[in-house]
């Protein structure tokens, strides 16, 4: 019989040294600390509102109330804003102006990061090119732009190259594009939507949807069949298919679009324009009045009454230039303003939406001596900034202040990117470059398909921070005087003396921005998340 073995007598542990004992203290002793620091905060807090006075919390009966904090926010502003996305006069709210402070925020913040990505990932590309001129360009730009502050490079670009650009006269303009580099700023071509752009838009998400079926069915045939076929090329193409189709049903349907003109000026559509002009210069082609001095193209010119910013001008204008008659426009705020021009002789044609041209026309003496002939809409239209005496029409023109703002961010960040990108792309083995150059596939083929996707995976999560700090950093077009969102805050603080509401509003905004960006980035993430085998 094998002998017993006894066992040994087990041994107590004082419980304060049982590591599960002492981490359920730890645990408890940092809730305490937690509920603590809350608490002193909180006190802190309570007493600052206490020195601030009763007269921050003043509610429209006369009575105090901590519910009335922001009741201030609905008094008039009283400032200007000069830069808005939305209309803007001195008598609206606090609120309002906080909010066109919030959208000029997203503005320049999205338009940051989106051409930071461009900007950055051709830099971070650039600086591995085995091309040296390339690479070390690449290189100075990333070192300058990494040992300079913000705020340096922002004051650079707005006070060394916007504001010291030439004046309007001498306008640059990039290789003889429709671009106005001025000490006013910078008036760029614009996509201008017409009343027919839902349906086009419409035909959009149906060629998105179209595309997702094409790509699946593909997909499904190349698993039965087992021979590839190019799913994204004839995607693209019947994207393109369904939008065109989708831009000419839109202009066919739309007759919301006219101009309003004499019927002793015999223009019953809009080429008869042409033959107007022709009669008035002798011409024989509109070639031919274009070679004529500018005294006379000027005189011969169509003179044209249209509603400021409007569709309907846009739409009107682009016709006249894709024809190539002379004109000149005079524009209203206002569409009374207009019809009294147009009434008085001021100018030709009236154009407008048909609407407005019906219900100006009865206005008129004698309403049917006046025909209202249709023209045919696009759904977008390309609005070209044209100069116009001491000014430029059209477009859309970016003030000097969110210029240098938005190419601060972009040329400041854009150097941050391209070192996470090219970190990114060095941390793909070369042996996957090497394969991808056995298959026969070239230089554009290979980083498009083999090394970015593997390199964004790696980009992914550092990038997050970056689109972050670039949000955030823009509270610094308050050096330009760019009016963003803390500009227009400190502005209501300085006039209002409520500095506590608008700071916990400027928080409560930053951090929901930040919160969204932070899930979009991080569901992206976890999509391309590298996965171990």
């Amino acid at each position: 019989m094998a002998p017993k073995i006894s066992e040994a007598p087990t041994q107590y542990v004082p419980f304060w040294r049982d590591g599960r004992v002492l981490g359920v203290f730890g645990q408890i002793g940092f809730i305490i600390l937690v509920i603590l620091a809350a608490s002193t905060i909180g006190q802190n807090f309570a007493g600052n509102v206490d020195r601030l006075g009763e007269s921050q919390f003043i509610c429209r009966d006369g009575t105090f109330s901590y519910r009335c904090a922001f009741d201030f926010m609905n008094s008039e502003a009283g400032f200007d804003i000069s830069e808005t996305v939305l209309p803007y006069e001195t008598s609206d709210s606090y609120w309002y102006a906080f909010y066109l402070g919030f959208l000029n925020t997203l503005k320049v913040g999205l338009l940051g990061v989106f051409f930071t990505t461009i900007v950055g990932t051709f830099a971070g590309i650039a600086r591995l090119s085995s091309n040296w001129l390339v690479s070390r360009l690449a290189l100075w730009y990333v070192e300058l732009m990494r040992n300079l502050p913000l705020l340096i490079v922002l004051f650079i670009i707005y006070f060394g190259f916007l504001l010291a650009a030439p004046g309007l006269d001498e306008a640059v303009q990039p290789l003889g594009l429709p671009i106005y580099i001025t000490n006013r700023g910078l008036n760029l071509p614009w996509p201008v939507f017409t009343s027919s752009a839902a349906i086009w838009v419409a035909f959009l998400v149906l060629g998105v949807i179209q595309y997702q079926v094409l790509s699946i069915l593909l997909a499904r045939r190349e698993a039965i069949t087992g021979r590839p076929s190019n799913k994204v090329g004839l995607g693209i193409l019947s994207f393109l298919i369904v939008i065109g189709i989708g831009w000419f049903v839109a202009s066919a349907v739309s007759d919301t679009q006219g101009i309003l003109a004499t019927r002793a000026s015999r223009i019953q559509e809009v080429g008869d324009m042409e033959q107007l002009i022709l009669n008035r210069t002798g011409a024989d082609t509109l070639g031919d009045v274009q070679a004529l001095p500018a005294e006379e193209i000027e005189a011969a010119a169509l003179t044209v009454c249209a509603l400021r910013d409007s569709p309907s001008e846009a739409n009107f204008i682009s016709q006249m230039r894709s024809i190539g008659v002379p004109y000149k426009v005079t524009r209203f705020d206002r569409p009374d303003q207009a019809s009294s021009a147009y009434n008085e002789g001021s100018c030709e044609v009236f154009a407008a939406s048909k609407s407005i041209l019906a219900a100006e026309r009865a206005t008129l003496e004698s309403p049917t001596a006046h025909i209202i002939t249709h023209v045919t809409e696009q759904p977008v239209v390309l609005s070209v900034p044209v100069r116009e005496g001491l000014n430029l029409a059209g477009g859309t023109r970016l003030s000097p202040e969110f210029s240098a703002l938005l190419l601060a961010l972009i040329f400041f960040y854009g150097a941050s990117l391209a070192e996470l990108v090219r970190a990114g792309i060095q941390s793909v083995s070369k042996g996957q470059s090497e394969a991808a150059r056995a298959l026969g596939l070239n230089e554009g083929q290979r980083l498009r398909l083999i090394v970015l996707p593997q390199a964004l995976k790696v980009v992914i999560p550092p990038l997050i921070g970056l689109y972050l700090s670039l949000i955030k950093d823009t509270s610094l077009g308050l050096a330009v005087g760019f009016s963003d969102m803390y500009r227009n805050s400190i502005v209501t603080i300085n006039q209002s003396g409520r500095a506590l509401q608008v700071f916990i509003l400027m928080m409560l905004v930053y951090l929901a921005i930040s919160m969204v960006f932070s899930i979009i980035l991080n569901w992206y993430n976890a999509r391309v998340v590298l996965v171990e085998r």
